[in-house]
């Protein structure tokens, strides 16, 4: 691999790498880069005409797999970590990794440090058009509304009108993948969950592209069927045993993919994969 690095003037690191095949061993199908560049999201995507500069937000979490995957797609991709509000300037594209999403917050949120506020700032880009990709914790910081915060809330960036379930699947070692089937793809994409939250509602504007039936963990379960009969209708109390049985043994469709104009928000890993059309 041949390395080029440059740096810019509020000091950040951009990285470009050429790359001709990802040799790391990684769980999924394996896609080369030339494959990957054609391909993008569906399949659509050619290699890039000019540079574009991809930030990647550091604060916690799997962003070094992200920055690695990206560095891997084409030479004109420059990465980005950004941990300060600074470093957004200038910025084609942001990717919020997977990791802890409380945890990104109250790094966000304490004020002496250098990414104070700096969920505002981005809001404020993806209002003006910025695209933005979310992967598990990313997904949850990207919805409006998150169910099962801890104790007092957390920050949230917002833009995506949906409903979000916090480890809806469960703790760290129920984690697992499976074959799945999305919109724009021609066949399954090796879908990897950890610790992983889904949709339970989706706005009007937004789109769903990949789903799944699953029953919630157990901390899940009456969260999320107290928040799917109240959405449905408020039940009686004549109903709440049939409720509380269902709590037990149902399983519910949620969203585990979406977007909605520049968003995009999966509950999985994809840069844990070989497989790179998201």
């Amino acid at each position: 691999h041949t390395h080029n690095t440059r740096h810019t003037t509020t000091g950040s690191r951009e990285t470009s790498t050429r790359t001709t095949k990802r040799e790391e061993e990684k769980v999924g199908v394996t896609v080369t880069t030339q494959q990957a560049l054609k391909m993008g999201h569906g399949g659509r995507n050619e290699a890039l005409d000019e540079e574009m500069t991809i930030g990647v937000m550091a604060l916690q979490g799997s962003y070094q797999c992200h920055a690695k995957v990206l560095i891997g797609l084409d030479n004109k991709i420059l990465t980005r970590e950004i941990r300060e509000i600074a470093e957004l300037d200038g910025i084609d594209g942001l990717i919020l990794p997977g990791g802890e999403s409380s945890a990104m917050g109250v790094l966000e949120s304490e004020l002496d440090t250098p990414s104070a506020g700096i969920f505002t700032h981005v809001k404020r880009l993806i209002e003006q058009g910025l695209p933005v990709y979310g992967t598990c914790a990313g997904l949850i910081l990207l919805c409006n509304q998150a169910l099962g915060q801890k104790s007092g809330g957390q920050p949230l960036i917002g833009g995506l009108d949906a409903t979000v379930c916090r480890n809806f699947f469960g703790s760290q070692v129920q984690s697992f993948e499976l074959p799945l089937k999305a919109v724009g793809f021609d066949t399954d994409f090796p879908a990897v969950f950890i610790r992983a939250p889904a949709i339970l509602r989706l706005g009007k504007e937004a789109t769903s592209l990949a789903s799944v039936s699953a029953k919630p963990c157990k901390q899940a379960h009456r969260l999320v069927h107290e928040y799917i009969a109240e959405a449905q209708q408020p039940p009686s109390k004549k109903q709440k045993n049939s409720t509380e049985k269902k709590e037990q043994n149902d399983s519910v469709d949620v969203i585990v993919a979406a977007k909605q104009n520049n968003i995009l928000v999966t509950s999985f890993h994809p840069e844990l994969t070989n497989d790179t059309r998201w």
